[in-house]
């Protein structure tokens, strides 16, 4: 009698068994289906996109004042997208403006950027002020004293004037203008400089051109581009 019971009940105790087992671990959590899931996923890790990404907010009327409390990457994710974008119509790398910024206003924390919007220690006066392109006003000006180098890389102080800008996209703008535009008598004082898509090469020419007077500001700029690979914003 009991064989008999046994062998009734069994089927129906295994089939019961894997019919439990056969439900997706996600709708025995939260009913959510795998399938959604793995798609939700996806989406989250396309949207992490930096340089690569499709859509791009290029904010123009940014102040380095944003810039007190950012972090490093923050820095770059709101920088970026203006460099990238003064690129495609100047020629001047994104890598060598970001580059240049980071180095020369400490992450736009200087003192110069913070009151100023002038990233790259641009003065009042350079070149004659002769070349096209420039977004400064002409007029507004902020002081302060800087460091210069002379002969044997010798440090020095000055008190200089430099150029006051109403946001960070017009500090990019003018200084790109500068370095495609500015001229050494009749020549341009960095010929060459958008024909080539190498960083390393456009910062050569704008040391030998006479933009810094550090004889390790090359090699300064290209580990900042390295290290933080700015080159990725390059178009």
């Amino acid at each position: 009698m009991f064989h008999k019971l046994l062998r009734k009940t069994l089927p129906l105790v295994i089939a019961a068994a894997l019919t439990i087992h056969s439900f997706p671990v996600s709708a025995a959590v939260d009913n959510t289906p795998v399938s959604q899931i793995t798609a939700t996923e996806s989406t989250e890790d396309t949207s992490t996109s930096s340089a690569t990404a499709t859509t791009i907010t290029v904010n123009t009327s940014l102040k380095a004042t944003a810039f007190k409390k950012m972090s490093t990457t923050n820095f770059i994710q709101a920088l970026g997208p203006i460099a990238q974008a003064d690129s495609k119509e100047s020629g001047v790398l994104a890598s060598v403006t970001m580059a240049q910024a980071i180095l020369e206003s400490g992450w736009g924390k200087s003192t110069l950027a913070q009151k100023a919007n002038n990233l790259f220690g641009m003065k009042t006066s350079l070149s004659g002020n002769t070349w096209k392109g420039s977004t400064w006003d002409q007029t507004s000006k902020y002081k302060k004293k800087t460091a210069e180098y002379g002969r044997s890389n010798r440090k020095y102080y000055i008190t200089a004037a430099f150029r006051k800008y109403t946001s960070v996209s017009q500090s990019i703008g003018d200084h790109s203008a500068y370095l495609t535009g500015a001229k050494n008598g009749s020549s341009y004082r960095y010929k060459g400089l958008t024909s080539t898509t190498s960083y390393k090469k456009q910062l050569t020419i704008i040391r030998k051109g006479g933009y810094a007077t550090s004889n390790t500001y090359v090699k300064d700029l290209c580990k900042i581009i390295k290290k933080y690979k700015l080159y990725e914003w390059d178009i």
